[in-house]
C-alpha cells in the first residue's frame, strides 16, 4: 500500500485511524482530444441479461439492443462500437424496461498500449490490441466517434 499522509493532529495521542483499505488513485483519461465533443447521452434498451459497467464500449446486437462491442475477423460478424456507457446498467431476462445511457460522440482514449494503460474504457476481451481498438472510425462511418491513443503513436 502507498503511504498517504494523514491530516489528523496529534495522531499519536488520539490514535491512528485504521483503514481496511485505502483508495488507489491511478492516472487515466477518458478523452484523447477535444473534438468531436461529447454530447448528451442517448438512452438505448439493453439486451437481456446484461451487466455493463460505466465506460464500457458498446454496440448493438442483431435485435438492435445494447451489448458490449466485440471484434471479429469480418465486419459482418462484429458488434461494432457505437458509443461508451455513461453510467453502469444491468438488465434481467426478457428485458423491456432497462435502458443504458450511451455517449454516441467523442474522442475517447483507447490507452497507450495493448493493455489499455492510461484509459478507463472497458473493452471486450476480443479487442486485445491497440490497433483493433483504434481502427473502427472509418468502418462505422461515424466521424463523431473516435478511439485514439492519448500518448501512443496515433495520438491526436
Amino acid at each position: 500500500m502507498a503511504t498517504i499522509n494523514s491530516s489528523y493532529k496529534n495522531a499519536d495521542v488520539r490514535g491512528v485511524p485504521a483503514f481496511e483499505t485505502l483508495d488507489t488513485i491511478i492516472d487515466s483519461n477518458l478523452v484523447a482530444g477535444a473534438e468531436p465533443r461529447i454530447q448528451e447521452p442517448v438512452r438505448l434498451l439493453l439486451a437481456d441479461n446484461q451487466t455493463l459497467a460505466q465506460f464500457t464500449v458498446v454496440g448493438l446486437d442483431s435485435t438492435g439492443k445494447l451489448v458490449k462491442a466485440t471484434y471479429n475477423a469480418t465486419l459482418a460478424s462484429a458488434i461494432v462500437p457505437i458509443g461508451v456507457m455513461a453510467h453502469g446498467a444491468t438488465s434481467g431476462t426478457s428485458n423491456t424496461t432497462k435502458y443504458g445511457e450511451v455517449w454516441l460522440t467523442g474522442c475517447y482514449n483507447a490507452g497507450s498500449d495493448d493493455a489499455g494503460t492510461d484509459s478507463p474504457l472497458i473493452w471486450d476481451a476480443s479487442f486485445d490490441t491497440l490497433a483493433k481498438k483504434t481502427t473502427w472510425q472509418g468502418v462505422i462511418g461515424k466521424p463523431s466517434l473516435l478511439f485514439r491513443s492519448r500518448l501512443g503513436g496515433n495520438a491526436s
